[in-house]
């Protein structure tokens, strides 16, 4: 069996959210159960649009827009939100 990449991962949150799957039922269902999910979801805001970035085990994240209520795949460390 050939190993599930980040894309394959991000199109199956896709398909569950044009389902009608909110993000809590995309998270319990899909990614934390995930065996390359690395982490909490890690919320971060750039203007005025909110991210969740989830981490995986392949230096990968799956980033979820709130606002377009979309998936996508991202290279790199989630940044810990900083105190300041």
């Amino acid at each position: 069996m050939e190993r599930e990449t980040a894309w394959d991962l991000a199109r199956k949150c896709s398909l569950a959210a044009a389902q009608g799957a909110d993000f809590p039922s995309v998270w319990n269902s899909v990614l934390k159960p995930h065996p390359t999910v690395a982490g909490l979801p890690v919320q971060r805001i750039e203007g005025n649009r909110s991210f969740l970035d989830i981490p995986l085990m392949t230096g990968h994240r799956i980033v979820y827009e709130g606002e377009r209520k979309t998936y996508t795949v991202e290279f790199g460390k989630v940044e810990s939100p900083s105190a300041g």
